[in-house]
């Protein structure tokens, strides 16, 4: 069915000048009339266009009116020719592929961006450094209750009241907690 290049467009679900475009790369063709075959320029617009270089809402937009199957001659191994069916969609495989991957590559670099950031806000720091962090904060921790025995073990021989001696137990347990300064340990440990 021949069309003029807007009817063409409402058909492929593109604009105009994709179809203007096409016509001067080349992809498809138009008659002296400038009037295009629907069925021809169909079949080799999807033939003839690269679908990396397709944008994803185009492909998306003409993927149900491309769905057809197209027949040509294929070479075979014995030099004769072999009837084959294939379908095209309006994109193959590869730039699928491509598109999948450029988006998962776009993600992680934005992803990695952000974490950059954060780090340079200093809302984010690397593992190792938390790590190293919480074992140094956690054995200074360990060795001030530790050194509590130690400290009040003759107050409480001498003393025979329970509450007395928990009461010393608690404020000396509270002082030992408190007498650890976490930014303290960190900046000693980076020196």
């Amino acid at each position: 069915m021949l069309m003029g290049y807007r009817e063409y467009a409402r058909h492929r679900g593109v604009s105009l000048g994709a179809v203007q475009k096409a016509v001067r790369a080349g992809r498809i063709t138009a008659n002296d009339e400038k009037k295009i075959d629907s069925a021809v320029a169909d079949r080799d617009w999807d033939v003839n266009t690269d679908a990396s270089r397709v944008a994803v809402s185009a492909v998306e937009a003409t993927a149900p009116l491309a769905q057809k199957e197209i027949s040509f001659a294929t070479p075979s191994g014995e030099g004769g020719d072999k009837s084959s069916t294939e379908e095209l969609t309006g994109s193959d495989n590869n730039a699928s592929r491509y598109r999948e991957s450029r988006a998962s590559r776009e993600f992680y670099v934005a992803a990695k961006q952000k974490v950059e950031y954060e780090q340079l806000l200093g809302q984010l720091i690397n593992v190792d450094e938390a790590k190293r962090i919480a074992f140094t904060s956690f054995r200074a921790i360990r060795d001030s209750v530790l050194n509590v025995a130690a400290r009040v073990k003759d107050q409480l021989a001498a003393e025979t009241d329970p509450h007395v001696c928990e009461e010393l137990l608690e404020r000396e347990l509270s002082a030992a907690l408190a007498s650890v300064d976490v930014v303290k340990l960190n900046a000693e440990a980076d020196d």
